[in-house]
């Protein structure tokens, strides 16, 4: 290609000869696409895949230069607090561009054969930017998987035949097999981060916030369940059909008689495992690994911290659970549905053909759900004031784990957060013996995978000695952490 013979290695040419030929290219095809429209379909391609090919070569040079900079350390004197606002401002860019510049950069170093392939125009720009997200937030330990031979292999072949999203996905989807554990501590990070505001002003409510990436999924697909097709005399604008359906939903969650009895609505997400998966999954939890701590871990663990991450570095790896379009799903988000979501046996023949779909099993009724609220009345965590009508139903031996049964007995209701909780730091919970008594709800201790309680309910007022001070407990929330 014509377009990239100027672009020489920066080992050959020497900077004032590069800016020259750079600057020399530029002039050259300067205004060559303003008589595009005379040219043929043929014709029209050919440039356009030169085009493209110089982009992604220049791109990856750029790159080089980029991180030799960023290394060199000079632009410090400049005053800017980072090397992307530096460059976003000298640029005029932002730094927003920059940090996706630097990113693919990063990206083509640390996979050279992808680096190369984006050189040569066979990866494209958009290819390069998709990847750098995810070695951006993989673990050490992945990118070096990454980084070998057999992966970048891998990694090639997918972005030679695949659109960038899709490859992306893949992407995502080989990291979280290589290290499942980190993508659940990357989608705990999401959690803990996640927020919403509304703030009535004289223009309407302002709603701001984020949230993690399944959180976004849900709502992506409860928004445009409600969104049909616009019709020809429909001139909204695509955000405002998505604010209207937001609306919708909220109308039709308010209209709806569960959300005044107090019964669960499960979501109607689709998780897609193999049997590979399913036995990975279990491998996982036989092993006693909780994942990452996050804020679950305790001040007097530093040695089982320790042992936490060897456990890590020795976990298992399995093609992860996914979506229906590919991207992989954390751990916990697994755990919680597999709790209480309806399953579906589906068995494949060689070509990936269906041959057989089992029954629907292991979930809750309507009138065991029912049941399970009249008697708990609102979350079981101690202290926790959640109402019922936001409560899930938990098997107090788990279905996958430890072949719980679906019955009255070993169900206890739990708010969405404490559920979540419970599964992602693999919770045991006990019941408290006897029956709660006449306006009593019945006690629930909660103990982590050494036995210790993590949540327990206060001693009952007439148990409590005359005169005696009663111990004093750090509040709920501080003992959940």
């Amino acid at each position: 290609m014509a377009v990239l013979a100027a672009v020489e290695p920066f080992g050959v040419a020497a900077p004032a000869r590069v800016v020259a030929d750079v600057r020399g290219l530029v002039e050259r095809v300067k205004g060559a696409g303003g008589a595009a429209g005379d040219w043929s379909a043929l014709e029209r391609r050919e440039v356009l895949a030169a085009l493209d090919a110089a982009v992604g070569a220049l791109t990856v040079v750029r790159g080089e230069v980029l991180l030799a900079e960023r290394d060199s350390g000079t632009w410090r004197a400049s005053g800017d607090p980072s090397f992307e606002a530096w460059r976003g401002r000298t640029s005029r860019s932002g730094a927003r561009a920059v940090l996706t510049q630097v990113r693919q950069a990063d990206a083509a170093t640390r996979l050279p054969a992808l680096g190369e392939a984006a050189r040569e125009g066979a990866v494209t720009v958009d290819h390069m930017d998709a990847l750098g997200r995810v070695v951006a937030g993989a673990s050490g330990a992945v990118k070096d998987a990454l980084a070998t031979p057999e992966r970048q292999a891998q990694l090639l072949e997918t972005a030679r035949r695949v659109d960038a999203g899709t490859f992306a996905r893949a992407a995502a989807q080989l990291a979280a097999e290589l290290d499942p554990l980190a993508h659940e501590r990357g989608h705990q990070a999401q959690r803990a981060a996640r927020f919403l505001t509304l703030a009535d002003t004289p223009e309407g409510t302002r709603i701001k916030g984020l949230v993690d990436r399944m959180a976004g999924h849900r709502l992506r697909l409860a928004l445009e369940a409600v969104s049909p097709r616009p019709g020809k005399d429909d001139d909204r604008s695509h955000e405002q059909r998505r604010a209207d359906a937001l609306d919708t939903i909220a109308e039709k969650i308010l209209a709806l008689p569960e959300t005044g009895s107090g019964a669960a609505v499960r979501p109607h997400v689709s998780f897609l495992m193999d049997a590979g998966t399913w036995a990975g999954l279990r491998a996982l939890r036989a092993a006693g690994d909780d994942g990452p701590r996050g804020d679950g871990a305790t001040e007097d663990e530093p040695a089982a911290h320790g042992a936490a991450s060897d456990r890590h570095q020795a976990a298992p790896s399995f093609p992860p659970v996914t979506l229906e379009d590919g991207t992989p799903v954390p751990i916990s988000e697994v755990a919680r549905a597999l709790c209480d979501c309806d399953l579906t046996r589906v068995v494949m023949d060689a070509d990936t053909m269906p041959l057989d779909i089992g029954r629907t099993q292991r979930t809750y009724t309507g009138a065991q759900r029912r049941a399970v609220i009249a008697r708990d009345r609102g979350c079981s965590w101690p202290d926790c004031g959640a109402e019922a009508r936001w409560g899930e139903v938990h098997h107090i031996r788990w279905w996958e784990r430890d072949n719980g049964p679906t019955s009255l007995t070993n169900g206890v209701l739990l708010c969405v957060f404490h559920h979540h909780e419970v599964h992602r730091r693999d919770l045991t919970i006990t019941r408290q013996p006897g029956p709660p008594g006449p306006g009593r709800r019945p006690r629930y201790t909660f103990r982590d995978q050494r036995g210790r309680p993590v949540a327990a309910p206060r001693e009952p007022a007439e148990a409590t000695a005359v005169g005696v001070a009663p111990p004093q407990r750090r509040p709920a929330a501080l003992r959940a952490r």
